[in-house]
């Protein structure tokens, strides 16, 4: 994917400016900048989601701003902050996301990735339940579930694991990255855990006051530039393989692992 000079507006106010990025498939890029610095904003440009989008967003040649909404569904799949849960069941939620590709009828194909997207994301057992009727959690999850089975080119997702404890925020991660590569699709994740951006995400995108301030490899990304970004000291350290990100004063001792 290759992004020219997208600017995103809302009520005609530029959010995003100027932003120029390109994406490989395969690659799970984090997002990630302080509150209000037009992340979840730029995520609707892609797709052109209640905001107008101004630039070029490319995959191929093909410039997906041009296409129809129809068209660009079967190429790109969000999953926004904030989804008011419909009252289908959980099975017709994930059926959702085969529409673009089988229309009214789903096909044999389409009910065994359904059957196996049930399976992987651990929702068998409550298929049938209406998904308002789960933890913003579980909602989550499914919602997740039905963006995958869109098989889309580009994966947008804001914030998706906001509501899961954390044993199922770490399941949750290794099922996008996972995913991602084994689909070979490009997936966009604005993520609030730095922690989970540096370990799961090939690539950190900073964005702060709607410009992009750079797009680094996970495992070179630095101190300062987080610093910079969030305006608080920020350090970086490494255990066992992991990097783990500290803010503000602290005492670090590896052998303690004491810090504050």
């Amino acid at each position: 994917m290759r992004i020219e000079n997208l600017t995103v507006l809302i009520d005609k106010k530029k959010i995003v400016k100027n932003l120029n990025l390109s994406l490989k498939s395969g690659e799970v890029a984090a997002l990630i900048g302080p509150n209000g610095a037009g992340k979840s904003t730029f995520l609707k440009g892609i797709c052109s989601i209640n905001v107008k989008s101004q630039g070029k967003v490319f995959l191929k040649e093909e410039d997906l701003l041009s296409l129809s909404t129809h068209q660009r569904a079967k190429m790109i799949a969000y999953m926004g902050q904030f989804i008011k849960a419909p009252s289908f069941s959980v099975k017709e939620t994930l059926e959702m996301g085969r529409r673009p590709f089988s229309g009214a009828m789903l096909r044999k194909k389409d009910l065994l990735l359904i059957d196996e997207s049930l399976e992987k994301f651990n929702l068998t057992k409550i298929k049938d339940k209406p998904l308002n009727s789960l933890s913003g959690g579980v909602q989550q999850k499914v919602m997740i579930a039905s963006a995958f089975l869109q098989e889309p080119k580009i994966l947008l997702l804001d914030e998706p694991i906001s509501h899961l404890d954390p044993k199922n925020q770490f399941e949750m991660m290794d099922i996008i990255k996972n995913e991602t590569k084994k689909s070979n699709i490009i997936t966009l994740i604005v993520l609030h855990d730095i922690h989970h951006a540096l370990h799961y995400s090939d690539s950190i995108i900073a964005l702060k006051d709607g410009e992009l301030v750079g797009k680094f490899q996970s495992k070179e990304v630095g101190a300062k530039t987080l610093s910079n970004l969030f305006d608080t000291l920020v350090s970086l350290h490494e255990i066992d393989g992991h990097r783990f990100v500290y803010y503000g004063h602290r005492h670090f001792n590896k052998d303690s692992k004491h810090h504050h």
